[in-house]
C-alpha cells in the first residue's frame, strides 16, 4: 500500500503549496484534497496540478460537508447538497481522480433515514456511474444513514471510507466488519475517546486526530481486521489534530516538517503490523 496524508494538518501558518512540498519530502507517496472554497487557500482547481506536480499521487476528493443533512430533508437545502456532490464527482472525472469521500450527516441530532434522501443519493450514484467515480461514504455518527445506503444499493460504485477515530468514538459499531468488502478508502488517526457522555451519546469532543499511537486505539487489532477487508491502494493518514484538545500538546514544539516526517515513520510501522 502506498502510504498517505490528507494536507489539512493544523498547520495553518503554512501555505498549502508549501505542506505538499513537505508532504513529499517526508516520503509520503499521496495526498488527498479538500474539495471545498476557503478564504486565503490555494484555488482547488489548481491543486490536482500542482500535488502531481510535485511527485504526489491523489487518493481522493473530500467533498465539503457542512449542512450534509438537509439531503434527508425536504426542502432547497438537501437540492443544493445533491448538486454540490454531483460537481464533486464532475470534477473527479475532470480531475482524473478515482473517488469522492462523502458525509452523510452533520453533527448531531440530525433527521431520520428518509425517502427523499435515498432518492437524491440515487441521482448521485448514477452520476458517479456515469463518470466512472468511486463514492466514499464515511463512518460518521450515525449507523442507521450509512447502513441505509449500503442496505438500498448494491452498486460497485458505493463504498465506505472507513476513519479509525471515528469508530473509537462510536464503538462497539463495526463498520469495518459490515462493509470491510466494499472498503474504498481510509481516515487513519487516533484519538482520546472515553465513548459515551453521561447522557448516553457518544463523546466527539474527544475525536482529536492525533498520530496513530498517541491515542486509546488499539492498532494491532485495528490492523488485523483491515488486513481482512477489501485490499486498496492507499493507507491515508487523516491527521488534523485538534490543537485545544490537552492529548496534543505533545505536538506544541514540533514545527509541520518535523510533524509530517513522525506521520510517515508511524504509519511505515502500522503497516509492518500486517
Amino acid at each position: 500500500m502506498k502510504i498517505g496524508i490528507c494536507p489539512w494538518i493544523s498547520y495553518k501558518d503554512v501555505p498549502l503549496d508549501e505542506t505538499f512540498r513537505l508532504i513529499k519530502a517526508a516520503g509520503f507517496a499521496a495526498t488527498c484534497l479538500w474539495w471545498g472554497d476557503i478564504d486565503g487557500v490555494l484555488d482547488k482547481r489548481k491543486q490536482p496540478k500542482l500535488a502531481r506536480g510535485i511527485g504526489l499521487e491523489i487518493d481522493n476528493i473530500h467533498a465539503p460537508s457542512a449542512n450534509a443533512s438537509s439531503v434527508w430533508q425536504e426542502g432547497f437545502d438537501g437540492d443544493v447538497y445533491r448538486d454540490m456532490l454531483i460537481s464533486c464527482v464532475n470534477d473527479c472525472a475532470a480531475y482524473q481522480i478515482p473517488s469522492a469521500v462523502i458525509h452523510l450527516t452533520s453533527m448531531p441530532p440530525y433527521p431520520p433515514v428518509s425517502d427523499i434522501g435515498l432518492r437524491r443519493i440515487v441521482k448521485i450514484i448514477e452520476a458517479a456511474e456515469q463518470k466512472n467515480v468511486k463514492l466514499a461514504f464515511e463512518n460518521l455518527w450515525s449507523p442507521d444513514h450509512l447502513a441505509a445506503v449500503f442496505n438500498h444499493f448494491s452498486s460497485p460504485n458505493v463504498g465506505l471510507c472507513y476513519d479509525s477515530g471515528h469508530e473509537n468514538v462510536n464503538r462497539p459499531y463495526d463498520a469495518l466488519g459490515l462493509y470491510g468488502d466494499r472498503l474504498f478508502a481510509v481516515h487513519i488517526n487516533d484519538n482520546f475517546a472515553d465513548p459515551i457522555k453521561p447522557d448516553g451519546t457518544p463523546n466527539w469532543d474527544c475525536d482529536a486526530h492525533v498520530l496513530p499511537r498517541d491515542g486509546t486505539i488499539d492498532w494491532v487489532d485495528k490492523m488485523r481486521r483491515l488486513k481482512e477487508c477489501k485490499r486498496i491502494e492507499y493507507f491515508t493518514l487523516e491527521v488534523d489534530f485538534n490543537r485545544k484538545h490537552e492529548g496534543a500538546a505533545i505536538y506544541n514544539d514540533l514545527s509541520a516538517e518535523a510533524y509530517l516526517a513522525r506521520a510517515y515513520e508511524r504509519a511505515v510501522k502500522l503497516l509492518e503490523l500486517v
